[in-house]
Parts: structure tokens; C-alpha cells; sequence
């Protein structure tokens, strides 16, 4: 199993699982482990284009009917019932599942999935579920594996020389648009920030490393409410970003950037986070959380720190 799925295989799916890469970019054996590291509170809407792919295996596609649970629904008279259901979502996809896998759709059996190890027992309500989906699937036991090996550290001399040289950089592309620019203070920077990546959209950047911004404004947030410049690392790589003290909550290099430069978010979202992060903790403190949705926050909580 260790050639189908390695090191990079484990990065590959955390960043799935994280909203930092496409699930669609997944192999079969990396779906495989994202059914099961998925947050299934945070919606369904993966799935919904990835139970129709002829490379999902069969196993992976019996394992994800049974995490959405489908003896729930044994218990309706009828599909009216289930409409007036607050899962009726998880229960049409379940039934998409379910015609494909019971009209052979799924041809590949490389990892197997037995119902009764963790979801059937003499108790189990089954009247509604066909007889083939209460059946192992056949392959290699494929369980669980391991995918958060990373860590936060501070950063070497290095690494915080290249993140001075950025916030230099940085300032420089401001004052392209901004001929007198200072960078004094954290609250007008954040603006002048915003005011920069206004003038840059759908502008030729040529030889302008307009994700440097994302540095000065990172910068902002160290200097106004202490957050700490932290490397993100893994096994495969490493990441640079700021933490709150707690080390709870992290924010990373180039996202923010990327998110609104290209349009996909509102330019002010960096003035709201960066507002919204003020005696923050985690993400319970946040009166409201845009964030963590779209790569601009993550939970950093489970993460161990080495000093």
C-alpha cells in the first residue's frame, strides 16, 4: 500500500481535507483516506462529485455511504417523510451512492470496507438498505491513516531574513501606486494594502510579486496584536504564517492575497480579519468566522508546537 500512497500522498489529501487543494485533484487511494478524514459538519458538497467518478473504488464508495449513515432513514415511512428531514441532502446522495454501487458503476476493488466493523450490529435497523450494501467489499483492508504530521516552529534566521526581505518587497510594490507610502503604522498599511491590490487587478504584474503583500499585512497583525511569525511545517515542506499566542489560530503566507486579487474575495475582507483577529484566542472568539471557510484561517489547535 505504501506505493499508492506515501508522504506526499498523506500532504496531498490534509490540503483536501483543509480546502488548500482541490479534492478533485485526489487519487483513488488519496479519496480513499478523505472519506475518512472529512468533516462531514462542514457540508457534503464534495461529495457530490466525487461519488460520480469511474476511479472512485468500490470500497471507498461503500465506506462514505456508511459515514452518511443510512439506517437513519429506515425509520421514515416514506420519501415525503424524509423531505421534511434536515438531512434529506445527506439521503439523496446516500441513494445515488447506493444505484451506482448496486448497478456495478464502481469496477475497481482495491480497498475494502466492511459494514459490520464499525456500523452494524443485531440492533441495526437495515429493512431499507439493499442486501449488496450490507456486504464487505472485496481488496485490502485500507484503514485510517495518520495524515497530521506536521508542526509549528518558530522561525530560523533564515526564514525570518526572507520574510524582511518580503515586507521590503512588499512596501516597494505600495509605493508603485503609492509614491509616499510609510509603512508606521499597522491600520493605514492595511489599507494602503487593499488600495494596492485595487490598482494591480487584471493590471500585468510582470515582474511584481504581488503575493508579498500578504507578508506586510501578516506584518500588521504581529505588530497590533502580537501574533508571532511561525513556520507551518511538514515532512514535505514548510509554510510561513503568523499565530495568536495560544498557537490556536493561523493565518498563512499568500492566501489572502491569492483570495483577492484574483476576485474571489472582496478586497476589505483583509480589513475585517484583520479587525476580527483583535483578543482573539480561537475560533470561538470570533463573533462571526467568513474565514476559516476559505483558507484565510485555520485551527492550529491540534498542531504540536517545538520551541
Amino acid at each position: 500500500m505504501e506505493e499508492l500512497f506515501n508522504k506526499k500522498s498523506k500532504n496531498r489529501v490534509l490540503k483536501a481535507v483543509n480546502n488548500e487543494m482541490s479534492y478533485q485533484k485526489l487519487t483513488a487511494a488519496e479519496l480513499h483516506q478523505f472519506v475518512q478524514h472529512w468533516n462531514y459538519d462542514d457540508g457534503l458538497e464534495p461529495f457530490n462529485w466525487i461519488v460520480k467518478q469511474k476511479h472512485l473504488d468500490k470500497g471507498t464508495a461503500l465506506g462514505l455511504y456508511w459515514m452518511l449513515q443510512p439506517d437513519y432513514f429506515c425509520r421514515f415511512k416514506n420519501e415525503d417523510e424524509i423531505k421534511e428531514d434536515i438531512n434529506y441532502e445527506s439521503y439523496l446522495l446516500i441513494k445515488e451512492i447506493e444505484k451506482r454501487y448496486v448497478s456495478g458503476y464502481y469496477q475497481d476493488e482495491n480497498f475494502s470496507f466492511d459494514p459490520k466493523e464499525e456500523f452494524l450490529d443485531e440492533h441495526s435497523n437495515t429493512k431499507c438498505i439493499p442486501s449488496e450494501m450490507l456486504l464487505k467489499s472485496s481488496g485490502t483492508v485500507f484503514e485510517r491513516q495518520d495524515i497530521e504530521f506536521a508542526f509549528l516552529r518558530k522561525p530560523n534566521e533564515k526564514e525570518l531574513k526572507t520574510i524582511n526581505t518580503k515586507i521590503a518587497d512588499a512596501i516597494k510594490i505600495i509605493q508603485i501606486s503609492k509614491a509616499d507610502f510609510l509603512y508606521d503604522e499597522p491600520e493605514n498599511a492595511i489599507k494602503a494594502i487593499i488600495e494596492s491590490v485595487e490598482y494591480w487587478k487584471e493590471k500585468d504584474l510582470g515582474k511584481i510579486k504581488i503575493k508579498n503583500l500578504s507578508y506586510l499585512w501578516m506584518d500588521c497583525v504581529h505588530k497590533k496584536h502580537n501574533w508571532d511569525w511561525i513556520i507551518w511545517d511538514w515532512e514535505t515542506g514548510n509554510n510561513i504564517g503568523i499565530t495568536n499566542t495560544t498557537k490556536e489560530l493561523t493565518c498563512l503566507s499568500d492566501t489572502i492575497i491569492n483570495h483577492t486579487i484574483d476576485g474571489f474575495q472582496e478586497s476589505s475582507i483583509m480589513y475585517d480579519l484583520y479587525k476580527d483577529l483583535a483578543g482573539v484566542n480561537n475560533f470561538y472568539d470570533l463573533k462571526r468566522d467568513p474565514y476559516s471557510g476559505i483558507g484565510l484561517l485555520f485551527s492550529t489547535d491540534h498542531l504540536k508546537f517545538r520551541a
